[in-house]
This record gives C-alpha cells, sequence and structure tokens, in this order.
C-alpha cells in the first residue's frame, strides 16, 4: 500500500476539519438568520403598540435597535423621528440622511418622504425635479401617498406645469389604492369639472368614499353639499350631521357651520348656548367665519354680554387673514355704528379691499355706496358698474338694484 505523502494527507485532513466546521456552522448561520428575523418582527409589533400609544420616547429607541438590524422599516422610522421631533429633537438633516438610507432599500414610504425633503428643502436644498422623480419612482412601487403627492403637484403646478388632466389621473389611481385625500381631491375634481366633466354623482360617490375613511374635510363637504342641496335634496338634518362630524374632529367651518345650525335650530333643536360654544372653538380654531361670527355676537351684545373691544379684535383678525367675509361684517359695523362710532370711510375701504378679492356681496355694498353717496361721493355711473360686477359674480340680489337703479337714470334723462 502506498503512503499519502504530507502535502497530500495535510490537504485530505483539512478538508475532512473544514467540511465538519461547515457541517457545524451552516445551521448555526440559519439560525441566527431566523432569530434575526423573528426579532424584526417582534419590534415591528412593538413600534405599532408604541404608534398607538404615541409613546415616541421608547418608540424611538425600538426605532434604534430596527435600525442597527438593518431593517428599512426601522431606519424609515429614524427619518421619521428627527424629522417631526418625536422621541429625540427635530433635525431635518440627520432625518434626510435616514430617509436616504432607507430609500436605498427600495422603501417606498422613505422614498416619498425623501421627495417630500426636496420639495420643502428640509435637510437639503429645494429640487422639485428631484422630489416629483421621487414621487414617480415610489409611485411605480405602489405607493399611494406618493400617486397623491404627484396628484397635488400637477394640480398646484408645483415642479410641473399645470396639468388637470394628469392630476386626476393620479388622484384617480392613489384612491383605487385607498387614499383618502386622493377620493377628497377626486371628488373636488367632479364637484368643480377639474380635468374631468362635471358629476355629481361622482362627486358625491368619492366624498362619501373619503368620508368612510374618516377624511375630515370630507365630511365637511358633504354637510355643505346635504345643506344646499347639490346633487341631492336639501336635507337640514343630514347636513348637522356632517357639520358634527366635522366639528368634532377639529375641523374649523364645520364647528362655524354648527354653530350656525344651533342658532337657527336647523337640523337640530335651537340652542344659544351650543352655537356660542362652537362660535368659540371655530374661533380658537382659527376658521374666519367664526371669528367674524362670534365677533359680531360681542360687538352687538347677542346671547353674550357686549364686549366692543373683543368684537372688534375678533373681526380684524378675520380681516387679517384676508377673509371678504370678515371684511365685510366689519364694515357694515363701521357703516351702521354697531357696537362702534359710525365711520363710512372705514366701512367704504372694507368693502373694496373684499370686492377687489371677487366678493359679489361686497361688491353690491359698493354699489349701493356709490348710488347713495355713503362714504363716497355719489356717481350712479360707478353704481351701476358695480352692481354689473356684483351680478357677473354671482349676486343674485344686485340685479334689481341694478335694474332700478337704470330706471332712475332712464328717467332722470327724460
Amino acid at each position: 500500500m502506498k503512503r499519502m505523502g504530507a502535502h497530500t494527507l495535510a490537504r485530505m485532513w483539512l478538508t475532512i476539519i473544514l467540511g465538519s466546521l461547515l457541517a457545524i456552522s451552516s445551521p448555526a448561520t440559519a439560525l441566527t438568520e431566523s432569530d434575526s428575523e423573528t426579532e424584526i418582527s417582534r419590534l415591528q409589533d412593538q413600534a405599532d403598540e408604541l404608534i398607538d400609544k404615541k409613546d415616541y420616547d421608547n418608540l424611538f429607541k425600538v426605532y434604534q435597535r430596527l435600525a442597527k438590524l438593518d431593517d428599512p422599516v426601522g431606519i424609515y422610522g429614524m427619518g421619521l423621528a428627527y424629522s417631526n421631533g418625536e422621541g429625540t429633537e427635530k433635525d431635518y438633516a440627520k432625518a434626510f440622511r435616514w430617509f436616504e438610507s432607507a430609500a436605498a432599500l427600495k422603501h417606498p414610504p422613505a422614498i416619498t418622504s425623501l421627495g417630500l425633503a426636496y420639495e420643502q428643502g428640509e435637510g437639503v436644498d429645494i429640487d422639485l425635479d428631484k422630489a416629483n422623480s421621487l414621487y414617480a419612482r415610489a409611485a411605480d412601487l405602489d405607493h399611494a401617498k406618493a400617486m397623491h403627492f404627484l396628484g397635488l403637484n400637477y394640480r398646484f403646478a408645483i415642479g410641473f406645469a399645470r396639468d388637470e388632466v394628469e392630476a386626476v389621473k393620479w388622484f384617480q389611481r392613489a384612491a383605487d389604492a385607498g387614499r383618502a385625500d386622493a377620493m377628497y381631491q377626486l371628488a373636488r375634481s367632479f364637484e368643480e369639472g377639474r380635468g374631468v366633466e362635471k358629476s355629481m354623482r361622482d362627486m358625491l360617490y368619492w366624498y362619501s368614499r373619503a368620508a368612510s375613511k374618516g377624511n375630515v374635510a370630507a365630511y365637511f363637504a358633504l354637510g355643505v353639499i346635504f345643506e344646499n342641496g347639490q346633487g341631492v335634496s336639501k336635507n337640514d338634518d343630514i347636513a348637522f350631521h356632517w357639520y358634527r362630524l366635522a366639528a368634532e374632529n377639529g375641523d374649523g367651518a364645520g364647528m362655524n357651520n354648527l354653530a350656525n345650525f344651533f342658532k337657527d335650530g336647523r337640523g337640530t333643536k335651537k340652542d344659544t348656548a351650543a352655537a356660542l360654544s362652537w362660535f368659540t372653538k371655530g374661533a380658537e380654531a382659527g376658521d374666519d367665519y367664526a371669528q367674524a361670527n362670534l365677533g359680531l355676537m360681542y360687538l352687538e351684545g347677542d346671547q353674550v354680554k357686549m364686549d366692543v373691544e373683543k368684537g372688534e379684535t375678533l373681526l380684524q383678525q378675520s380681516v387679517s387673514k384676508g377673509s371678504s367675509y370678515g371684511m365685510i361684517k366689519l364694515a357694515i359695523a363701521y357703516e351702521n355704528g354697531t357696537g362702534v362710532d359710525v365711520d363710512r370711510g372705514k366701512s367704504t375701504a372694507l368693502f373694496r379691499k373684499a370686492a377687489e378679492l371677487g366678493d359679489g356681496e361686497a361688491m353690491r355694498y359698493l354699489g349701493i355706496n356709490y348710488r347713495d353717496g355713503i362714504g363716497l361721493l355719489k356717481d350712479p355711473d360707478m353704481a351701476k358698474v358695480w352692481f354689473e360686477k356684483a351680478i357677473a359674480a354671482g349676486d343674485s340680489d344686485a340685479t334689481a338694484l341694478r335694474d332700478a337703479l337704470v330706471k332712475s337714470m332712464a328717467g332722470e334723462a327724460q
């Protein structure tokens, strides 16, 4: 029997040893990977629970542990934590880097958040082309939020030429994927005929779909629809229901309209205390209509102790927001001396400012002031101009005023 050389023997033993090590180590490696997956799953579940509890300090720690395991959800979560200042100090630069890392792992929400960072200049210079490119990339991965952002950017010409048809296409895709805010935008498109033919039926369908998913803006829109009878029969009871839902979910406009329903006893029993409460909440939420309505209540001492300073302040807050409604209400107060000294100059200036914003009611009041010489020189021709502008702006009350003025001017000319 031929003896093996030392080199051959060594190679044989090396093969045996390596084979043995491989046989031993392979199961251990597989077990480690399995344990890692189990730990990631456990931590992700824990993160979901902490999100529900809004326990951001502990959530940040969980995201850190997930990120160390190279989990895209954890890496993205770190970006969110720094972006929102939840569980740590707000730091857009750090948020951007975490979003970038998660996006490199093809995590759709991170790609979308990275796009938003480029759009808003958070942690990086604004680059709208880059933002929209990232949204498109995330949309290709079926991320509905990115689709919605593309729709918004086409609608409002952010990094794109305005294109309502393209906007509707993306809203439709996002809505079909279950995105409630896209459903709301799609409903508005059908309501206003933007990028699609007007359709009350489709408007109502998509507002209802959005509302069924808890979209607060859709609650308010449905209230308006049933109050005014847009594509449906007027129904104050149903309108009240939707306004109440909107108000109870923090919508300032919903608070104002709910207050009006309580004040007038529409869709519910008349309740002045509830009306005052909701006007107050709406004003505190920054709604310009609620501020104006509450301001008038204080100026007039209507259901509250008269407080001219508070009333005027609330009306001025409404005006400062560019609210034509607030301008008109304050103008009428100055014109009639409601709680304040009569000041026709201020009144006319406010009517003019509101008219320049396209408000038909303000145009009508300007016409009246030119007709009667209130706060400015009497000028029937200018009165006629403003009445006609008011009519063109949709103010139906201006028609009779214009016709009466024309008849009067014709009589004077004879």
